[in-house]
């Protein structure tokens, strides 16, 4: 599994070092082993920053949006630990296809 943490300048302004850094401490108090973190550049939605995108393999990803600390905890346990996308935060799935 790959997460991808948004981290232009705009998602930096809006709160993107705290969205990398909760998802980090949540991989490491639950000793998960299996997920690749990755910065990326600017997604082009600066209004919806900070965002993530979920890439569970075989699947299409998804781009989590307005992230607090507490929605990326909710993400991690919910998405990345149980494979159940949370539907209330993401804006899409695939490259083109609302949720």
């Amino acid at each position: 599994m790959r997460v991808m943490v948004h981290m232009g300048t705009c998602g930096i302004a809006a709160g993107a070092r705290t969205v990398m850094k909760t998802l980090l401490d949540e991989i490491e108090a639950n000793d998960v082993k299996d997920v690749l973190v990755t910065a990326s550049s600017c997604a082009g939605l600066c209004s919806r920053e900070p965002m993530m995108t979920v890439q569970i393999p075989d699947q299409p990803p998804v781009k989590y949006v307005d992230l607090t600390p507490d929605r990326v905890k909710e993400i991690f346990s919910r998405h990345i630990m149980a494979g159940e996308i949370v539907t209330e935060y993401a804006l899409a799935q695939g490259s083109e296809r609302m949720l």
